[in-house]
């Protein structure tokens, strides 16, 4: 892919078809989509800020470091996010059973039922992009991104520790 200089008048349209461009457009639209679902459903205190946090909450209990990665923010923004999550009734935070310094948090009844109603919501998208797609064409779009994922980040930024 040519890239045209920076006085041409199809840079703009060259930018909008770029790979970064189309997947932050694609995961702003559907985490856009998704809190507003999460809004209707009552969890309105929830915040853009929150999501990234939540999504990265293992049911089992997370230490902020491993969020703060998760998320790709600082140690310290995680531990301020989860503060006002805490404050919310999403999550709280217990002592660690294998590190006595680190503090795991852990989503209380009401974040459960956050997770369960965006667990349902992400679904239902998706049913919605298949239905878009194609059965065929969306089984595709996943094995191409888990397929170029491997490559880009073959480490797994979302993994379990």
């Amino acid at each position: 892919m040519s890239r045209p200089a920076l006085d041409d008048p199809d840079l703009r349209a060259w930018r909008d078809r770029t790979l970064y461009r189309l997947l932050l457009r694609a995961s702003r639209a559907e985490t856009t989509t998704t809190l507003e679902r999460i809004h209707r459903l009552g969890f309105d205190d929830v915040s853009l800020v929150d999501t990234a946090l939540l999504a990265n909450l293992d049911t089992g209990g997370t230490i902020i470091s491993a969020l703060a990665r998760r998320a790709g923010v600082s140690r310290q923004a995680a531990g301020q996010q989860v503060a006002a999550l805490e404050r919310a009734g999403y999550v709280h935070r217990k002592a660690s059973e294998s590190d006595g310094r680190a503090a795991v948090i852990v989503q209380t009844e009401k974040g459960l039922a956050l997770l369960d109603a965006a667990i349902d919501v992400v679904a239902a998208l998706e049913d919605e992009y298949t239905d878009h797609l194609g059965a065929e064409r969306m089984a595709l779009l996943k094995e191409l991104l888990t397929d170029f994922l491997a490559r880009v980040d073959p480490a797994g930024a979302l993994g379990r520790n």
